[in-house]
């Protein structure tokens, strides 16, 4: 018995391998290409305001159409839907091309036809995605629960993170040479995530069940904990992702007016992809954490702090700091609440699409408000702003913990 659980798991492990692989082609495709977005934005003659629409624009498209596809979760198969979202996805990027290249090759800077036309491929390239990042991390978690559901998220979080570590260096490095380069590179990693979907099968990713092998194992918890610590979590990954539109839209722009390039700008991002993979790849190594309040009582300061650094920072010694505390705080937040989301549920898909919707809404009120604040009320301010809502993400945490005293839909949302 011993020796078939260890066939099981090599089988498990080599059945997988190309989902990760596939999530690794899409977050560097989606690193190298929106870490760079200011820059290609600003050459086409865009303003602040573009740059902050035209991430928002994208992950509302997300939003919109992940609440359209909730109704598709438990019918449609993964391995179909990934792989429309990385052909659509891949369509989406060549209309980008394409508008970007007529801009610059006609001298046509400031053309709102082709800078709103880049924005709309964003936004269908956002729609697309919505049938991409939910049914992967339900196919990759399916049959999974406690340790072994933790290991399994702390791989597929160590894939697209370490993607993110790459992805920065190399789209700075990119535009710093052509402005089409990175536009170009994430066109050819949704290509490679296409191949690697098409090698994945719907089993692949180890049915315990079906295996005869039961990796599930029972884990006791108190469901008006861990409702409180779901929400108190949910909470924490919105500020958190709502900080990183403000920084990832406007800090490019505020980081070059200082005096330093794309390329280092990529540096300083890398710094937080770093971050970022240490603290999900440990996370998802051990568990001391499961069920320590304080811990996400202490994401919303953390993450403050690293505002105030970049707000009274005109240095690399204050931005570098802010970015290896950003990364931290972040990583913790996604990776408390992609745990508690999933902990005790059978089925994973809605979960993981309530996940996605959080991070959605982050970015666009981050994003967005930072476009607007930047270019009607002055460079600084969107980081306020972003110091508004973490004040604003600890009171509703506190209040969480105080008033949550049953758990909402059998802790099931």
């Amino acid at each position: 018995m011993k020796e078939e659980s260890s066939q099981y798991v090599r089988g498990s492990s080599a059945g997988v391998r190309p989902l990760y692989g596939a999530a690794f082609a899409m977050a560097i495709s989606l690193s190298v290409l929106w870490t760079v977005m200011p820059f290609i934005v600003r050459d086409i003659g865009g303003t602040e305001e573009h740059v902050g629409y035209a991430w928002a624009a994208n992950m509302l498209g997300y939003l919109a159409c992940l609440l359209l596809a909730v109704g598709l979760l438990g019918h449609l198969k993964a391995r179909r839907a990934t792989r429309i979202a990385a052909a659509a996805m891949f369509l989406a990027t060549l209309v980008t091309l394409v508008a970007v290249w007529y801009a610059l090759a006609r001298n046509r800077p400031g053309d709102p036809v082709l800078i709103w036309t880049m924005i709309a491929a964003g936004t269908l390239a956002g729609a697309a995605m919505s049938l991409f990042w939910p049914f992967l991390m339900a196919w990759v978690s399916a049959d999974y629960e406690g340790a072994s559901l933790n290991r399994r998220l702390g791989a597929y979080n160590g894939m697209w993170s370490g993607a993110a570590i790459m992805g920065p260096l190399i789209g700075g490095a990119l535009v710093d040479i052509s402005t089409l380069g990175p536009i170009v590179t994430s066109a050819a990693c949704l290509a490679i995530c296409f191949v690697l979907l098409s090698l994945a099968h719907d089993e692949s990713a180890g049915s315990a069940a079906s295996a005869g092998l039961d990796a599930r194992t029972e884990v006791s918890f108190e469901p008006v904990m861990l409702a409180r610590l779901k929400w108190m979590a949910r909470i924490a990954m919105f500020c958190a992702w709502a900080c990183l539109g403000v920084c990832r839209s406007q800090f490019a722009l505020l980081f070059t007016d200082l005096g330093f390039s794309e390329t280092q700008f990529g540096f300083l991002v890398t710094i937080f992809g770093i971050c970022n993979f240490m603290t999900l790849t440990g996370a998802g190594r051990f568990d001391f954490w499961h069920f320590k309040p304080a811990m996400l009582f202490g994401i919303p300061g953390i993450l403050a702090l690293s505002l105030v650094l970049i707000i009274f920072g005109r240095t690399p010694w204050a931005f570098v700091p802010a970015f290896v505390i950003m990364g931290v705080g972040f990583g913790f937040a996604y990776s408390s609440h992609l745990y508690y989301a999933s902990c005790g549920n059978k089925k994973r898909s809605a979960p993981m699409a309530i996940h996605e919707v959080t991070l959605s809404l982050g970015v666009i009120v981050g994003s967005g408000a930072g476009g607007y604040l930047s270019g009607n009320v002055g460079p600084y301010s969107p980081y306020w702003f972003a110091v508004g809502v973490l004040v604003l993400g600890a009171i509703a945490q506190a209040l969480t913990w105080a008033v949550f005293k049953t758990p909402s839909h059998n802790a099931r949302t």
